[in-house]
């Protein structure tokens, strides 16, 4: 008779292989109570949903780089189609590190990307000294 470990395990790779199929549930969308994105593909293989993705992780990767902690962002501001891509506004926190942590008391400002024939043409940073 199995025990109840070898039956959980034998479940185990069925339970992986949907996962992993599913890139829904292997990563969880942050946004997917906004209406402004969608899953639908422009010309060069990028949804509005990705393109928000991608403008976030940029935004928090560089954040990192220039030497700030505790980054978030907080949420889209705007989205905006473009003939060959995507126009991307949000908010963002930082809370340690950097030029703009002073006092304890985290920077709050915005970012706008730019994303043209699926990659990332600009990132700029409002309101956040160092950024």
């Amino acid at each position: 008779m199995p025990t109840l470990f070898a039956r959980y395990l034998r479940g185990f790779p069925l339970v992986v292989a949907i996962w992993a199929a599913n890139p829904a549930l292997a990563q969880s969308d942050r946004f997917a109570a906004d209406p402004r994105l969608n899953n639908k593909s422009d010309a060069y293989g990028v949804s509005s949903r990705q393109a928000a993705h991608k403008c976030v992780a940029a935004a928090e990767q560089a954040a990192k780089a220039a030497g700030f902690t505790g980054i978030e962002v907080i949420g889209i501001k705007s989205v905006e189609g473009k003939p060959d891509g995507y126009e991307i506004e949000g908010w963002v926190r930082v809370g340690g590190g950097g030029p703009a942590w002073r006092e304890n008391v985290p920077a709050r400002g915005s970012f706008e990307c730019e994303i043209a024939r699926g990659r990332i043409v600009d990132l700029d940073f409002d309101e956040i000294p160092g950024l």
